[in-house]
């Protein structure tokens, strides 16, 4: 029977940060949706996402897949 400190360490695992095993490039463009006060990236591998917050709404993705966001204030409806 192994004893207690065997068993924590078969179950911890130091990672070192600054050698990842994955590095996350997004590549291309992007399919940018509105989820809340986030927009998120549909299209990359990795999902990823940026805080817009409450006073702005995205109205479009331009040419080069970048989001185009407009005050909600400037929003008629």
């Amino acid at each position: 029977m192994k004893n207690k400190e065997e068993n924590e360490d078969i179950e911890t695992e130091l990672h070192d940060f600054n050698k990842p095993d994955y590095v996350f490039v997004p590549k291309g463009n992007h399919d940018w949706r509105q989820r809340g006060y986030f927009i998120v990236c549909r299209s990359c591998e990795l999902e990823h996402a940026s805080w817009i917050g409450p006073k702005k709404i995205l109205i479009g993705i331009g040419e080069k897949g970048q989001p185009i966001l407009k005050a909600r204030s400037l929003i008629s409806g």
